[in-house]
Order: C-alpha cells, then structure tokens, then sequence
C-alpha cells in the first residue's frame, strides 16, 4: 500500500536574507532529498511548496517556519525544531542564520520520520557508566549526525539516520552517507541523542560536546518529545544552533 503523503509549506517570517526566492529554490532541493534519498529509507512521502509571507496555512498543511534570531517565538532555543498546535499538528521553527538550509531539511525530515514525538526505540543505555540494559531513545533522525551534509543542486542538506540506526547487531547502512560504523553511535562534538531509562525513570542525553546527563525525571502524562524539551530548557539552544554545532566540529577537526 503507497503511504501518506504529508504535505508540507515553507514558510518565510524573517526580516533578514531569506527571501521567498530563496525558499523557491530550496523546496525542489528538499523535495528531491524526500523522494530520492528519505523515502526508501523511511518510507514516508513528503509535498513540498512555499507559502507567501503572511499567508494562511491551509488545513492538513504542516508549516516550516523561517524566524529572526531575535524573534519571541525563538526564545531561549526551547521552541525551535519540531512541535504541535493547540489542534496536534506539527509545525518547525527554523533560525534565519547560519546554515540554515542544512537546519530546514534537518527539521523537515525529523518532522517527517517522527510528527508527533512519540516514536521510543529500545536499545542497550549507551551511558559507559551503565550495565547496558535497555533504555528507549527517542526517534530523531538529524540529531546523531548532524555535523554531516551533503548537496543537491549546490544547496546543502542534512545527514540523518537509517532505521538499522536504532537497531542493535544490524549491518547498516547507519545513517545515509555513511558516516556512522554502528547502532546508536553518536560522535562528539556537536551530534547528540535522548532516552528514557525506565530502571531509573529519568531522561538522560549525550549532549553535542560529547557528555552524559541525566536531565530529569520522566513525565509520562506529557509527550516524550514535549517532556524532554522542557527539561532541557535553554540547553536546547545548543542542540538547535547548527552554526554553533558546525563551528565546534570544524574546530575539532583541524585539531586533529
């Protein structure tokens, strides 16, 4: 049976360089990630079109939207990527800055692979201080390789995961240029993951420069996703802040 195809609409709210243009072309880019290198890795479908500054949404459209750095809705970095309205559907935030073309297709296939924030696989705690029983990490398919892209039609694009990913004793691919070597690897610094420990009932991450949390205790009346974030308050500007992310990455990697 052919899957949904989930529509989804670009969406420019920034005072600054992106321009409706400039959304113009990055859709057919993001569309062609989808349906070429996405889709038989995910199987899910995408539609892809650009909105008008100011323009409504139509029903069943799940926006991306373009913000200022200095826009409330940006605020600490906590209400960046992927989230939902009042009604349940998804919508992203993207920030005006940086590699924000690598952020956009960063935020458009987590919102594809995982609309809801709910999606927990298990697998052995990554924690080296942990016996290794299983946790459930939260599906989020840029976050462990984010420091990686590649390019369509010279405009840069994010790395992601496959589903072998979240899969112990598996032969890959891992994540879809091949960076990764293993199940749940994350490499420092910049790339990091989230999971529920249930012997413990806390969240824990390893976060982009490479350590082990534990952010808090489990809510389980709230989404995972939703949950997770408000612990991680305005840490998430770090996890969201790919220009950030990038700078520390192209550092390490001169040092070594």
């Amino acid at each position: 049976m052919a899957s949904t195809i989930k529509r989804i609409a670009l969406q420019n709210k920034s005072s600054g360089k992106i321009s409706f243009d400039d959304l113009a072309r990055l859709a057919p880019v993001l569309q062609t990630q989808s349906d070429r290198d996405f889709t038989p890795l995910w199987g899910v479908r995408a539609q892809i079109s650009v909105l008008q500054k100011g323009d409504p949404v139509p029903t069943g459209v799940w926006p991306v939207y373009f913000l200022d750095p200095n826009d409330p809705d940006a605020g600490d970095g906590s209400f960046l990527g992927v989230h939902q309205d009042k009604d349940g559907q998804p919508y992203a935030y993207v920030l005006d800055t940086g590699d924000w073309t690598v952020t956009a297709s960063h935020e458009l296939l987590e919102m594809l692979a995982d609309p809801f924030g709910n999606t927990l696989k298990s697998g052995p705690d990554m924690d080296p201080q942990s016996d290794g029983h299983q946790v459930n990490y939260l599906v989020e398919v840029g976050d462990p390789c984010e420091t990686f892209s590649y390019t369509i039609d010279s405009i840069k694009v994010t790395d992601f995961v496959t589903k072998d990913y979240y899969l112990a004793n598996t032969n890959g691919p891992y994540d879809y240029m091949g960076q990764l070597s293993k199940p749940f690897e994350v490499p420092p610094p910049g790339c990091y993951i989230s999971w529920q420990d249930p012997k413990d009932g806390h969240w824990h991450q390893k976060t982009p420069d490479g350590q082990f949390t534990d952010i808090g205790a489990i809510d389980s009346r709230k989404n995972p996703r939703d949950d997770r974030d408000s612990l991680s308050g305005e840490k998430e500007e770090g996890r969201h802040n790919l220009q950030k992310i990038l700078s520390a990455y192209q550092q390490k990697s001169k040092k070594n």
